[in-house]
């Protein structure tokens, strides 16, 4: 399978908001055992997460993000640093997201809100980039990048 750039970065992007509903946990009153259930709009957003990555009705949404960064990403890259100007950690994680398309990084930068950045590339040169609102997403991964990374 061969996508285009920005097709690939909306597929991508759309992972992205499905790890974000997933990190909210599950809903309420889902029940994974009734697929045929009228359902809330907060279960709807869930099961269309869970088709969104391939995951079983009876996913523990505690896994969301190892199991995206373990099992979905090829490589994921920490940095933090201390800013000399006040007393704010800056982190950043540089996540590889590719297959079967272009080069892709899922970004996500201490300094940018609460925003996770998609580009994609094409002969190594950016081609396309989607901005996506995930704060759940965003505080966990800054979290994670102060724990691991170094610069």
């Amino acid at each position: 399978m061969n996508l285009d750039t920005r097709t690939y970065s909306q597929l991508i992007s759309g992972e992205v908001l499905a790890v974000e509903v997933l990190l909210e946990g599950r809903p309420q009153y889902f029940d994974p055992d009734n697929i045929d259930e009228a359902d809330d709009e907060d279960t709807i957003r869930y099961r269309w997460a869970l088709n969104e990555l391939e995951l079983p009705n009876d996913y523990d949404p505690a896994d969301t993000l190892a199991d995206y960064l373990n099992n979905v990403c090829l490589e994921v890259t920490w940095l933090s640093t201390n800013s000399s100007r006040d007393d704010y950690r800056k982190t950043r994680a540089e996540i590889l997201r590719t297959c079967g398309g272009p080069r892709c990084e899922i970004i996500r930068d201490s300094t940018d809100g609460q925003i996770i950045e998609i580009n994609t590339y094409d002969a190594g040169q950016p081609v396309d980039s989607i901005r996506v609102w995930a704060p759940i997403l965003a505080e966990q991964l800054d979290e994670l990048a102060s724990e691991m990374g170094t610069r």
